[in-house]
This record gives C-alpha cells, structure tokens and sequence, in this order.
C-alpha cells in the first residue's frame, strides 16, 4: 500500500510522489512509470543506481543528465563529490529537495543539458546521463554522436555511464549504442544483469582506459534487490574496453 504525497503537472506527463506504507521508501512516478525509488535513509533501492554510484566512485566533480528524485546525487555528494544536476522540467528540483532529501551540497540546474553541455568551459570527472522512458532512451541521448559529443566536451579524461532502460519488446538500446561507440574509437562496456526484476543496463565509456572493472563492495549493506542485481551484473565490451590500447 501506497500514500500519495504530492500530485504535479510535469513536462513528460504528470508526476506523482508516493510513499510505500511497509517501510517509508518514496517514489517519484511519472506517467505510472516509477523514476526513483528511495529508502528512508536516502539510499536508493535500484541496483543500477548503485552501479552507477561504483563507476563514479572516484569522480571528484559529477556531472547528472535527468534528476529524477536525486538519489543518486545524494548519495555521491555523501561520498565528498561534487555534483552538479541537469534537468529540462521545472517541477523536478523542488520535487527532489521537498520530498527526497536531495543533499544541500547538489548544485541543480533547470536547463537544456545538450545547450548546458555546448557552452560549458569547464570539464568533469564523470557524466552520468539517466534520460530515459520504456523504450529505452529519450532524444536526442539516443543518437552516438550525441554521447560522443558529450564525452569529447564534458569529460574528455573522465567516464560517461549512460543507463538505459531495455524491457521486453523495447529496441535493444544497449548493445546497438555500445557497438555504435566502439566503432567510433571509443573504450565501451555494456554491463547487464542476469537476475533480478531490474531490466536496466549500464552503458560505460571512456575516450581511453579499460570500462569493464566495476567491483561491487559492502553488498551487505545495499537492499535485496540491488544486491541481486550488482552480483549478477555481467561485462560485455566493444572495442577497447578491456585493454584501453
């Protein structure tokens, strides 16, 4: 059983902030599809967020393309990095600092992330770009030249991680954007779960360097669920992932 906290009218559709009876977590839903599910201790309960969080583990200054609730900003900002979010829909900062704790540290703009990104003077250790619906990725982050772009201007040194929804009947985004990107020249790895109800993938990049060595720690700590799903997480590279030659 659920409570609804707050009704909102959204540029994707209308959003909705539920709170889960059994234990507290909140969810912020848009259009029946959920975007953040988060515990009471700010933690997130989605295993890709988590995987994420790994990858970025020592990024200093983050950049985050699609907020959501920012749990995922939290907790890296927890961690001591610096976190800048960037998300199109006005409703979504408020949403995210009234009912999802985001950490005060978070610096959240309302803008166009590929406008953002063109003008920026300034690079990050790593982007994260969580932009997506059920079919997988939104537009224009659905485009290789658009994710190269990004990482060339962004985070030339750093990693792109990209999550990409993959449900049964969506277009296979994650194998086709990882073959894509390798084919460019870049250091690609496509990790997927083999368990778990999560159908998420993870999309890792870098202009150079080896993508494929995400080691999960502290499983004990993290929720069932997003346990299962980092334990089951499997490395599929494109190009030079694994040697970075």
């Amino acid at each position: 059983m659920t409570r609804e906290l707050t009704r909102r009218d959204g540029m994707f559709g209308p959003i909705r902030v539920l709170e889960r009876q059994s234990d507290g977590a909140r969810l912020y839903c848009i259009n029946g599809s959920i975007q953040t599910l988060m515990l009471p201790d700010g933690v997130s309960a989605f295993g890709y967020v988590h995987a994420a969080k790994i990858l970025a583990a020592h990024a200093h200054n983050v950049l985050i393309i699609g907020g959501g609730g920012g749990s995922l900003a939290t907790m890296l900002a927890r961690q001591g990095a610096n976190v800048t979010v960037l998300d199109v829909d006005p409703a979504a900062e408020a949403i995210a600092r009234d009912y999802f704790n985001l950490h005060e540290s978070v610096h959240w703009l309302t803008t166009d992330p590929i406008a953002f990104v063109e003008d920026c003077t300034s690079t990050f250790d790593a982007v994260i770009i969580d932009a997506c619906d059920s079919e997988g990725l939104v537009s224009p982050f659905n485009k290789p030249q658009i994710i190269a772009n990004i990482l060339a201007k962004a985070c030339p040194s750093g990693s792109l991680i990209v999550n990409i929804v993959q449900e049964d009947g969506a277009p296979a985004w994650g194998g086709w954007m990882a073959a894509k990107l390798a084919s460019i020249g870049f250091s690609v790895c496509l990790y997927r779960s083999e368990e778990g109800w999560e159908g998420n993938e993870i999309l890792h990049v870098r202009a150079r360097g080896p993508t494929d060595q995400l080691t999960a720690t502290d499983l004990e700590q993290l929720p069932a669920e997003a346990r299962t799903y980092l334990m089951s997480l499997r490395p599929h590279v494109s190009g030079r992932g694994r040697s970075g030659q």
